[in-house]
């Protein structure tokens, strides 16, 4: 609930609960050879504090998969500070063997593995998430995901992965700001989605890059730290059958900027990369398109 906890370099996991684990507040800082915060058989629940952790392992995962339906394996996270490395062989930086729910909070993830990973479902309802993998996906379910709020970026380094991932399953969006960069994307499901998304063509490593209306307003603005060959964005102020441009831009100013992802701010020298027209709910108009969702068009 409170104080700083420092664990400087367990032999094996930083902090380890049979039943489950509850952050209310607090520092807690972990160097770990295996997992940072695991709960062998049941949920962890962060309502706030702020977390750092370096392991070689998983970041924080609700790892029991045993088939005993009274143990749900559950990751909820209602607020908080969160910084996950996983290094060496590493692993994914918050799995859940269930359901993962981020409902606030600003997390910032650079894993080996999957950055976010759940069994069976992920729902994204606010938070400010950067979840970066150098060797798949950004965001990846194993069953349906789900975004209704919050500020994402999904990145992965490794081509063919895909920043978001929710294989054969549906992938509903109904509100936030969502940039994904990969090798390719789940395409949102068209039928059961109430805001608009687009699929692109990729870019360049480090290169700035802004969507803007017809106006020349700014709809969002990110650098991605890698190449990318496939591009989804959604934001509540698309709208279908309007227009719009990805411009390429030399620098920003006066943002609000969290690791790559610029909210606000007055960006210079914009240089056309494409123009596009949001022709239905989901617009797949270039990149790759993953085992996910599907529909669009």
């Amino acid at each position: 609930m409170d104080g700083t906890i420092q664990v400087s370099d367990a032999i094996s996991d930083g902090l380890h609960s049979n039943d489950g684990i509850y952050i209310d507040g607090g520092k807690l800082n972990i160097v770990a050879s295996s997992d940072g915060i695991e709960a062998e058989k049941g949920r962890i629940i962060v309502n706030g504090g702020e977390i750092t952790l370096k392991v070689a392992d998983d970041g924080i995962v609700a790892s029991y998969e045993d088939g005993d339906e009274t143990i749900i394996p559950d990751v909820i996270i209602n607020g908080g500070k969160i910084n996950i490395e996983t290094i060496g062989s590493g692993g994914e930086g918050i799995e859940s063997k269930a359901t993962l729910s981020i409902n606030n909070g600003e997390i910032y993830i650079k894993a080996i593995d999957d950055a976010i990973n759940a069994g069976k479902a992920i729902y994204i309802n606010g938070g400010t998430i950067l979840a970066y993998s150098t060797t798949n996906d950004g965001i990846d379910s194993n069953g349906t995901m789900t975004i209704t709020g919050g500020h994402i970026f999904a990145i992965v380094a490794k081509s063919p992965e895909e920043g978001f991932d929710c294989d054969n399953n549906t992938f509903k969006i109904t509100g936030g700001l969502m940039v994904g960069v990969g090798g390719a994307t789940s395409s949102p499901t068209e039928s059961v989605s109430t805001q608009p998304s687009v699929i692109l063509t990729g870019g360049t490593a480090i290169q700035i890059y802004s969507v803007l209306d017809k106006d020349n307003n700014e709809v969002l603005t990110f650098k991605s730290p890698v190449s990318f060959s496939t591009l989804l964005v959604s934001i509540g102020s698309f709208s279908v059958g309007a227009s719009y441009k990805l411009v390429s831009v030399s620098s920003v100013a006066d943002a609000n900027a969290f690791n790559g992802l610029y909210l606000g701010g007055k960006f210079s020298n914009p240089t056309v990369t494409s123009s596009f027209t949001l022709s239905a709910m989901v617009s797949i108009l270039g990149g790759s398109i993953g085992p996910g969702g599907g529909g669009g068009r």
